[in-house]
């Protein structure tokens, strides 16, 4: 992780909130599609997982774009609830110090190798 990055989530102002959010969901939405959740499950984010999933399969029938801007604005409490509780800071520009991809990589990892 990069020193630099040391904000939460929280500590975002509401546009950047968004916009990590939106970059959040379009990395989580995939692997909720082929139901590859479980590494974000070690953390304490079950009851913001469990309402983002169900509403995600109720709108599975709209188009990719659909879906994610709707997801987003119904559950973005809860997208905000379970970043705030992986361990990843921000820039001030909004953006991640890690890459989803590549934290979600690493975790495996870690957890592969423990």
């Amino acid at each position: 992780m990069n020193n630099d990055a040391q904000l939460s989530i929280t500590q975002l102002n509401e546009s950047l909130q968004q916009k990590a959010v939106e970059d959040f969901a379009k990395f989580y939405i995939p692997l909720f599609d082929v139901n590859n959740l479980e590494l974000m499950s070690n953390y304490d984010v079950a009851n913001y997982m469990t309402d983002i999933n169900e509403h995600l399969t109720y709108g599975r029938y709209l188009t990719k774009q659909q879906r994610l801007a709707d997801s987003v604005s119904f559950s973005f409490a809860d997208y905000i609830g379970l970043i705030s509780n992986l361990d990843q800071k921000y820039f001030e520009s909004g953006n991640p110090a890690v890459a989803w991809n590549e934290w979600y990589a690493t975790h495996f990892l870690q957890i592969a190798n423990s």
